[in-house]
């Protein structure tokens, strides 16, 4: 699950609030896109907290997550596993 905990919101553009935002998920799995919730768009300095891990992701400017050690999330299309 995603909960959005905190967001600033730095721009409004067509209906849509660009938000930098403080996430907690409970597995790296759900790991939203920029636009994966409904209303807003992530952008760059984006922060989520894995409850699961422990682990701490940023988004950059391009909507990628990385890891404190600069490590680029790489998630598994679903479509591929069928």
């Amino acid at each position: 699950m995603t909960r959005l905990s905190n967001y600033h919101v730095i721009a409004y553009v067509n209906e849509t609030s660009h938000i930098i935002a403080d996430l907690f998920v409970d597995d790296v799995s759900e790991l939203p896109e920029k636009n994966g919730i409904d209303g807003y768009e992530l952008v760059q300095g984006s922060k989520a907290y894995v409850i699961h891990s422990g682990e701490l992701y940023v988004m950059d400017s391009l909507g990628k997550w990385y890891d404190t050690n600069g490590n680029q999330l790489e998630k598994v299309d679903s479509n591929e596993l069928t």
